[in-house]
């Protein structure tokens, strides 16, 4: 390879993306409800899906302004959205933010499981032997609470319809484990069996089930993690770089498309190829 070149992409950003042709509305007179969409990998997912579309009704939990921001953006573009409060780990909550995303957009065609329910310092990042049983507990609960929650108030909706697609994001984690990440690999792989076990039981009704498992993402809460582990994690990417909150969200916008309409079960793993090291 040559030198210059590896030194040119070996870095934690990306390069400016070239001047984009128009979107396809593939998303027209779709109705999605993304979690966790105030910011990053959510924000994002809202975006593409509104400018291709969709309809769409961005949930936060405590970051009303962020939510409003990208609700803005989308208006702006001409899109349609809506801002729905609502923690993913409260039931109530959960039966109040999707009944309003249908009183104010229509029923729901595509759900993304963005929020984990979690806090950015919750997730204790330390030895196994370092963690008490709480530490696991909290993050594997919140966790599955916010996919259990959430698919328990959308699915029987799509089932009855006879259509609609499910996006989870997952982490790589779950298929390449990492030393510290013990909460956050067991709950990423409990997302990727709830993902494959709904597959095959909601499948039959004309409902996909996916997921997508990104490594480490330049969102805000990136700037937590210190510039050298950053830059580490982009060296061992074959592509020499971070991923960012737009890359997940194509390949979320992809298996919620028609694009994928034979794809159910599927754990895309969005990694830039550091699975390949």
């Amino acid at each position: 390879m040559n030198p210059a070149h590896e030194k040119r992409v070996s870095r934690t950003s990306v390069p400016e993306a070239a001047e984009q042709p128009p979107e396809p509305a593939e998303f027209a007179g779709r109705v999605a409800l993304v979690t966790g969409a105030g910011q990053g990998i959510g924000a994002a997912t809202a975006r593409i899906l509104a400018a291709r579309g969709a309809r769409v009704a961005v949930n936060y939990h405590k970051s009303e302004d962020r939510a409003r921001e990208v609700v803005d953006a989308i208006r702006r573009r001409g899109g349609e959205a809506v801002a729905v409060q609502g923690d993913v780990t409260d039931p109530g909550q959960v039966t109040a933010l999707v009944a309003a995303a249908r009183a104010e957009l229509g029923p729901i065609d595509v759900l993304v499981l963005n929020a984990a329910g979690l806090g950015a310092h919750e997730a204790r990042i330390a030895p196994a032997t370092n963690l008490a049983w709480e530490d696991l507990e909290h993050v594997v609960t919140q966790q599955l609470k916010a996919l259990f929650l959430t698919t328990h108030a959308v699915l029987p909706d799509m089932v009855a319809r006879g259509g609609g697609s499910v996006v989870a994001v997952g982490a790589a984690l779950a298929r390449r484990p990492a030393p510290r990440f013990l909460p956050v690999t067991v709950a990423k792989a409990g997302v990727e069996a709830a993902v494959r076990t709904l597959a095959l039981e909601v499948g039959p009704h004309g409902v996909r089930v996916n997921a997508v498992e990104p490594n480490l993402i330049l969102t805000e809460l990136a700037r937590f993690i210190p510039e050298e582990q950053r830059r580490a994690a982009a060296e061992r990417a074959a592509l020499r770089r971070n991923g960012t909150p737009e890359d997940v969200a194509e390949v979320i916008a992809f298996l919620a498309s028609q694009r994928a309409s034979y794809l159910t079960g599927s754990c895309l793993v969005a990694d830039g190829g550091t699975a390949l090291a």
